[in-house]
């Protein structure tokens, strides 16, 4: 089951290479530290 703070992460043609996961404080500021990482990477973030 989906759970925000949770994104996938895709490569550029948009295959899910995997996920990063965030917990700690309200939901939509878990998932954004989570993008910002995997951004900060060069990669896609899905948040779906």
């Amino acid at each position: 089951m989906p759970v925000a703070g949770g994104v996938l992460i895709r490569d550029s043609e948009g295959r899910v290479m995997g996920a990063v996961g965030v917990s700690g404080d309200h939901p939509e500021k878990d998932e954004a530290c989570a993008v910002f990482g995997i951004e900060g990477a060069c990669l896609m973030a899905d948040v779906g």
